[in-house]
């Protein structure tokens, strides 16, 4: 049954037909977004039976060329831009690992530990070489920002390995905000003191205009609610629900959890649920006044606001079953089962290219061969307009 074989509608008005329509986009949007679930929830089980697994492969490949190439870092034969390259490869890798939803058992914690193992013993061997002189310029350069800083040659040594240490010997001989602010000219501080406090008003002013507007709107929906016949409907509905009333263990379950509806309905003003749940429960017809009538139109649009918003979160949340929807979604069964052929086929394309990539990388000439082929293609890629502007006018 549903409402509009229920309610007794009075003559052609106006605020009969607007519920009418309103509750048909309900029950529309409410099918709508129960069946976007169910498509979601088949294709991600035809993922993870037809992809899934080739997905915790690729990122088993790409941790081993992590381990594999975190090993060449401390090679002294590399150039500089050769190393720098090799870690920010490395990098990229860890980052993809990091993101991705569908590595299974890899633990990337233990892969990134064991990269940042062999860079620190990078660092730490580089820095202990760094002669006397080049200490001092480094020291004079910190002194002229920090005048009184006293550093040792091992404690620039550490700094040059890990700069965040710079912070500990500031706060340990005194250096603070203050001192710090120095550096800037007083004009400076304020304008950008003012544009964070600017930032920070604009921010904190769109968030109470938004809160008092949802206020506003909650205060108007709790008043329709409580000024019309659903009041006392949902009175009566809890009266007959409430599961302490029933000795039925299994009956008791069941109005438990329709009780948690019920009030869900009434805290959220969903007119709409609590509507259904009456006439599921109570052979009454509903005749309704002109009242309730006029207070029921908003609760139904907020109803319909709702439903939408939660088809829009539906598409656009990141949860699993909606990365996999955005990827492997088509119009038509066939268009998804490419979508996935095409897909299985990079991963197994890339798969073949890292293991090719291990065997080949064994010495560290083969290795720069890789290195260098990698710079001269970041070389020949288009530059980008900021890139551009920075290089022409030296930003």
């Amino acid at each position: 049954m549903t409402f509009l074989k229920n309610v007794k509608q009075q003559a052609a008005t106006k605020t009969p037909s607007e519920l009418e329509r309103l509750w048909q986009r309900i029950e529309k949007h409410t099918k709508r977004n129960a069946n976007f679930d169910i498509k979601k929830q088949i294709l991600f089980s035809q993922f993870q039976e037809q992809v899934e697994h080739h997905e915790q492969i690729q990122a088993q490949m790409i941790a081993e060329q992590i381990i594999h190439f975190s090993k060449f870092i401390q090679r002294k034969s590399l150039t500089i831009e050769q190393r720098n390259e090799l870690v920010d490869w490395i990098n990229e890798d860890l980052d993809y690992l990091s993101e991705h939803p569908f590595i299974g058992e890899l633990n990337v914690e233990e892969v990134s530990q064991v990269f940042q193992s062999y860079l620190n013993k990078y660092n730490q061997d580089t820095v202990s070489t760094i002669p006397s002189s080049e200490l001092n310029i480094l020291r004079n350069m910190l002194q002229q920002d920090f005048p009184g800083l006293e550093l040792t040659d091992d404690e620039l040594r550490e700094i040059t390995a890990d700069p965040s240490l710079l912070y500990k010997h500031l706060d340990e001989q005194g250096f603070g905000e203050e001192k710090d602010d120095e550096a800037f000219s007083a004009d400076n501080m304020h304008y950008e003191q003012d544009e964070d406090w600017d930032d920070f008003f604009d921010q904190h002013e769109r968030f109470d205009r938004d809160e008092i507007k949802q206020q506003k709107n909650n205060s108007k929906l709790e008043k329709l609610f409580k000024g019309s016949q659903l009041n006392k409907m949902y009175k009566r509905l809890a009266s007959k629900l409430h599961p302490d009333k029933e000795s039925d263990l299994a009956k008791k379950a069941e109005k438990h959890e329709l009780m948690q509806q019920l009030v869900q309905a009434r805290k959220e003003k969903d007119g709409f649920t609590l509507l259904q749940l009456y006439i599921s429960h109570f052979d009454d017809d509903v005749d309704f006044d002109e009242e309730t009538k006029a207070n029921l139109i908003p609760l139904l649009q907020n109803k319909i606001i709702e439903l939408n918003e939660q088809h829009r979160q539906q598409k656009e949340s990141n949860d699993q079953y909606t990365i996999v929807w955005r990827k492997f979604n088509g119009r038509s069964k066939a268009q998804i089962k490419d979508n996935f052929v095409n897909h299985l086929a990079a991963l197994n394309n890339e798969c073949d290219e890292i293991a090719k990539r291990l065997e080949y990388c064994t010495t560290v000439k083969s290795l720069k061969e890789e290195l260098n082929n990698r710079i001269m293609n970041k070389r020949h890629m288009p530059m980008s307009l900021e890139a551009a502007l920075e290089n022409m006018f030296n930003f």
